[in-house]
């Protein structure tokens, strides 16, 4: 787990450095992938802007509609799931001509999706002491 900021782009870059996006991409474009890499937001911005980040991966059908973590999978521009992050939106086999490492502007790409993604991320709010979600019968 690391901490980044989100007024200092490089805290970000250094969570998730470009030979981690590189590989994670790389695996993301196979064809055969059920499972996706990428960075898991795992906490809303703080007073201050501090996030945590943690290099991840889950599978590619899986979501999260209770909203505890927000995951964003790494994928360069040329591989047809890109745009749609997805899967299942298509191949994932590149779309273009280019192969092996991301770009410069891939990985520029994703850190300013990593970034616009925690600026606006929506977690519920937390469990506490006297929470209405606590009250009344649990079962048992």
């Amino acid at each position: 787990m690391a901490e980044a900021n989100l007024n200092d782009r490089s805290s970000f870059e250094r969570a998730y450095d470009r030979h981690s996006f590189e590989q994670d991409a790389a695996k993301n474009a196979r064809s055969d992938t059920t499972v996706v890499h990428g960075v898991t937001i795992l906490s809303a911005p703080d007073a201050e802007g501090r996030v945590e980040l943690s290099r991840a991966s889950q599978h590619a059908g899986e979501g999260n509609p209770e909203s505890d973590t927000v995951f964003v999978a790494a994928f360069r521009h040329h591989d047809t799931a890109a745009d749609t992050a997805s899967t299942y939106a298509s191949s994932v086999e590149p779309a273009a001509e280019a192969h092996g490492e991301a770009t410069n502007d891939d990985y520029r790409s994703f850190i300013d999706q990593l970034l616009n993604t925690a600026k606006s991320v929506q977690f519920k709010p937390k469990i506490g002491r006297g929470e209405e979600r606590l009250k009344g019968f649990h079962g048992g």
